[in-house]
């Protein structure tokens, strides 16, 4: 038996639409905790109903209600591979995405690795379902995390531009106007880069690395 938060009921695991109602209740009432309690209830008692295949979908959407983006993308990733062909596959594959994206720090400094999947995976939506309602969402958000990791290029390519290690930042300039020619930080790029390869030989780059 499980008991209810708020009515202090009790109802049998043993009914996975009983305790797929309550789940849903408990979501509503932002009872995020109880919810994901009856929601794995359903997977583990009755692995094989309805039920438990919503169920584990509706754990990574009340991750995603809880900020808590990594555990989020998990969830849906797993219902993704685990379900190919279910019709929520769509669904589950955006707020993948959505998840990585909503986890991009907003410091440019920091690591961008969530950027990178957030890119990946909005491709992998659109390659795959360019008509759904979602797409035109997706191709935006493209846009924005193109623009994020052309920043973030330009960042590292300045850090040694700045130190006139030219050697180092010439790659991350040719880089972001490889991969990201049409943002803006492409712009900044093309001056930068096309002003090192104007100097003369050799550059000053002393003990510089590439990252």
């Amino acid at each position: 038996m499980i008991q209810l938060g708020c009515s202090g009921k009790t109802i049998s695991e043993e009914d996975p639409a009983a305790l797929y109602q309550e789940a849903e209740e408990d979501i509503k009432s932002d009872h995020y905790q109880l919810a994901i309690d009856k929601l794995r209830a359903i997977k583990n008692k009755h692995p094989y109903s309805k039920q438990a295949v919503d169920a584990q979908l509706r754990i990574a959407d009340v991750y995603f209600m809880q900020e808590s983006f990594t555990e989020a993308a998990t969830a849906y990733e797993s219902f993704r591979d685990l379900h190919p062909k279910h019709e929520k596959v769509p669904y589950a594959m955006h707020r993948l995405a959505l998840a990585h994206f909503n986890d991009i720090p907003g410091n440019i400094a920091r690591d961008q690795t969530p950027a990178v999947r957030a890119l990946e995976s909005f491709q992998s939506f659109v390659r795959r379902f360019p008509n759904a309602p979602e797409s035109a969402d997706a191709n935006q958000k493209i846009a924005e995390v193109r623009k994020i990791l052309a920043s973030k290029e330009l960042y590292i390519g300045n850090f040694y531009y700045k130190r006139k290690k030219y050697d180092s930042a010439l790659p991350r300039f040719e880089k972001i106007i490889a991969l990201y020619g049409d943002t803006l930080p492409a712009q900044e790029a093309r001056v930068k880069a096309e002003e090192i390869q104007k100097m003369p030989a050799p550059r000053q780059d002393t003990g510089a690395t590439n990252k």
